[in-house]
């Protein structure tokens, strides 16, 4: 999807028309605008879950930003200060200017991935209700990881549906996305205190692709750092957000855990994986704070 998207030329005209989307965003905060630029950049593969529903996680992209109304399809077309703030947006082949100062309302676009329910079993699409995903006041809640940087995550309210009539995107469905800009929230791995640990992991990639004995050998704020357990041996080539699934056996029945993560960092023979859903009753759910300290827990008295 991502391949068929970018690989269309940017320097098609902007879509002429518009549907209305939230009237006004008020004061909007440049500050939090640069930051979700950098988190959230164009043409960046991100995940979403609808809906606060974070056992159904489907991937994504910002196709464009909407600026005032006006698309801007890449990240070249924003002039910023010294420090990263927008000062300038240029939209379309005649670049139309639009200051940062003006700026009253900031949007943004990705496709419309309605057809990514059809792989989710019949328990998800039931949660969700088959095409309603995208319904126009839904909250569609974004995440990016950004290697070394953190995790970002941004609630947006589903403004729009879109077939786009020019540009890069002519007659491609898309959607049109209100972040709500005090929901914006990152994590800082770099920051987050490291507790060392040894304990068995079997890890397995989607599809069947790769399964195979692991080490956790260290646990931080909602991630682990884990290693290939035999000697010369390596992990597979593995892109950042990957899912992944951890099978987490501590030696009793009350601590055996699965859980699916996201790759942050990937060398041959250590992985860092974002610690994101645990399976509890048969489903997915998310990894909640009393969870991750039990695990933690777990893994430092292991042994």
């Amino acid at each position: 999807m991502l391949k068929s998207f970018l690989g269309k030329s940017f320097g098609a005209k902007e879509a002429k028309e518009l549907p209305s989307g939230s009237a006004h965003q008020g004061k909007i905060d440049l500050g939090r605008i640069r930051t979700l630029i950098e988190f959230f950049p164009i043409g960046k593969k991100l995940r979403y879950y609808p809906e606060f529903k974070k056992e159904i996680v489907f991937d994504t992209f910002v196709v464009a930003y909407c600026v005032n109304g006006h698309f801007v399809y890449s990240g070249e077309a924003i002039d910023r200060d010294s420090e990263g703030v927008p000062t300038v947006f240029r939209s379309g082949e005649s670049e139309k200017r639009i200051p940062a100062a003006s700026l009253k309302l900031f949007q943004l676009l990705v496709p419309d991935t309605s057809d990514l329910e059809m792989k989710l079993d019949y328990q998800r699409r039931a949660l969700i209700g088959r095409g309603r995903q995208f319904n126009k006041g839904n909250y569609i809640s974004l995440i990016s990881h950004a290697g070394g940087k953190g995790v970002s995550t941004v609630d947006t309210e589903v403004a729009a549906k879109i077939l786009l009539k020019d540009g890069p995107y002519a007659q491609t469905n898309m959607i049109l996305l209100t972040p709500e800009l005090d929901t914006l929230a990152v994590t800082d791995q770099r920051r987050s205190g490291r507790a060392r640990t040894c304990a068995p992991v079997m890890v397995s990639l989607p599809e069947g692709t790769f399964t195979g004995p692991c080490t956790i050998v260290d646990i931080s704020e909602g991630a682990v750092r884990i290693r290939v357990r035999d000697r010369g041996a390596t992990l597979p080539a593995m892109q950042p957000v990957v899912e992944v699934t951890l099978d987490i056996d501590l030696g009793e029945s009350e601590r055996h855990y699965t859980i699916k993560g996201a790759v942050i960092r990937r060398s041959p023979e250590i992985c860092v994986i974002q610690l994101e859903w645990l399976l509890k009753d048969g489903k997915f759910n998310s990894l909640g704070p009393l969870d991750l300290l039990q695990l933690k827990a777990g893994l430092l008295n292991y042994g």
